[in-house]
């Protein structure tokens, strides 16, 4: 005679199984399909429900919470994404990345991260990463055509970006430019700054006509002289 083992069950929910409840229900209620339709037709960014994820804390989840952020970790982050994603790719993916922001918990000073990392998590202020050029993304060694140089206790910047995730709407950029081109090592030739883009010489074009995923802000961007201080060079 075979017995049945009985098997205890555990009801209690683990904090992943929460978070993705969490992210699923808050999905399923404000990416209304008729809603994310238009945004993605229209390609505009979904502020006021990026404005409601920063409030139930979805938004930088992985910042730390000396800076506002949930202090999770980047799978905690990838739950997210995916109940986020399930119901709607463009607002899903525009929702649950904070572009540039791993750069500063790495390796910006506490004075940068106050700035420009704390403001994030709580919705006062959008940013992005900019590293892609004409020429080159995927092998970042290989962006060449924006330049820094020295001028005192600034650095000036030029060149262009191309493909940049909230390039119209951000209001602060890590941008990835060369500042040592003779250096040995290809990846001792770039330097990264943050730019606040609001400052002259900055200028962003939207990119219309992607094939989807329009809620995503994605831009062009051009830099003239653009000032920078010297404390907002990275690392």
């Amino acid at each position: 005679m075979i017995k049945q083992r009985s098997k205890k069950k555990d009801f209690e929910l683990t904090r992943e199984e929460d978070l993705r409840n969490a992210a699923k229900e808050f999905a399923e209620g404000e990416f209304d399909r008729d809603l994310a339709r238009k945004m993605d037709k229209e390609q505009t960014f979904p502020k006021d429900i990026w404005k409601k994820a920063c409030k139930f804390g979805f938004i930088g989840c992985y910042i730390p919470e000396e800076y506002n952020g949930g202090g999770l970790g980047f799978l905690d982050n990838a739950f997210i994404m995916e109940e986020f994603t399930r119901a709607d790719p463009g607002i899903g993916f525009i929702l649950s990345v904070t572009l540039g922001a791993e750069v500063l918990i790495e390796y910006g000073s506490d004075a940068q991260k106050e700035k420009y990392l704390a403001p994030v998590p709580i919705g006062d202020a959008i940013m992005g990463i900019a590293i892609t050029e004409p020429n080159a993304g995927s092998d970042v060694s290989g962006c060449t055509t924006m330049h820094a140089e020295k001028d005192g206790d600034t650095w000036i910047l030029n060149g262009s970006k191309m493909f940049v995730t909230n390039g119209t709407i951000a209001d602060h950029l890590l941008v990835l430019a060369v500042t040592d081109p003779d250096a040995e090592r290809r990846h001792r030739r770039q330097s990264m700054f943050i730019v606040e883009t609001g400052w002259d010489g900055f200028e962003s074009t939207k990119i219309k006509g992607k094939a989807g995923m329009g809620a995503s802000d994605t831009a062009e961007l051009s830099f003239n002289n653009v000032e920078i201080p010297e404390e907002n060079m990275v690392g």
